[in-house]
């Protein structure tokens, strides 16, 4: 879960399957069009598939007194539940999808993103290797499979990183974020933000998506899943537009 919190003290509750719809919309809407477009805009969309089992039951915080921020998930857990998450998009979208997602878990180990409040454990570091190793066979068997090239791949892979580190960055309320290092999101309103250089073919792009409202924080684990449970929706729409 993404949390961004409020001037008046509650945070913005963004689920990551919810973000990675916003990740979908801006790979759509790309100047530079990601072929074979379909399955990569399925794989951005749904990019953070492994995370659905564990937003439906998140874990408590007791040291912030919300649910457990998706970066503070050990990297051994976190693996765990991303190979869960390429396999799921194998059965359901293809090879494809399930290529992209893959890699992009080594992007995400690559860029030290995991568990940035405390130093890996050697579990964790021990998992985050393996999974690079595990990735490097798997990418070359499917890239064969799929009759495609690495130099076909690594493209849509980079486009990947840039859509998920903006729609990241938006839900996440950064001021200035290097997304992927393909563009600089500038936020100019809490909704709005600038991209340069600007990737869309269209003048400006507004995404959306649904997100949860909820208090400061929690007394315990069994108030955080009741408050949940009832939280108020909110629908985030972010306007975006050349810098």
């Amino acid at each position: 879960m993404i949390l961004w919190p409020q001037p008046d003290g509650t945070i913005i509750a963004t689920p990551q399957p919810a973000h990675a719809l916003i990740a979908g919309q801006v790979m759509r809407a790309l100047s530079e069009r990601p072929e074979p477009f379909e399955p990569v805009c399925t794989a951005a969309a749904q990019h953070d598939v492994a995370w659905m089992p564990w937003e439906d039951a998140p874990e408590f915080d007791a040291d912030t007194g919300l649910p457990r921020h998706f970066n503070a998930l050990p990297g051994d857990a976190h693996v765990a539940l991303w190979k869960a998450g390429v396999a799921t998009a194998q059965r359901n979208w293809g090879r494809l999808p399930a290529l992209l997602i893959m890699r992009h878990g080594s992007f995400i180990y690559s860029l030290g993103m995991l568990s940035p409040r405390v130093r890996p454990s050697t579990d964790s570091r021990a998992a985050m290797e393996a999974y690079f190793a595990w990735e490097k066979a798997e990418s070359a068997r499917l890239i064969a499979e799929l009759g495609m090239t690495e130099e076909q791949v690594a493209p849509l892979s980079a486009k990947l990183a840039m859509v998920d580190a903006i729609a990241l960055s938006l839900c996440w309320g950064h001021a200035q974020f290097d997304c992927a290092g393909a563009t600089q999101l500038t936020r100019t309103a809490p909704f709005a933000a600038t991209l340069s250089p600007w990737p869309i073919a269209a003048p400006s792009l507004t995404v959306t998506t649904e997100a949860m409202r909820l208090p400061a924080r929690f007394a315990d684990a069994a108030a955080m899943q009741a408050g949940l449970a009832t939280a108020p929706r909110e629908t985030l729409n972010f306007h975006l537009s050349p810098g």
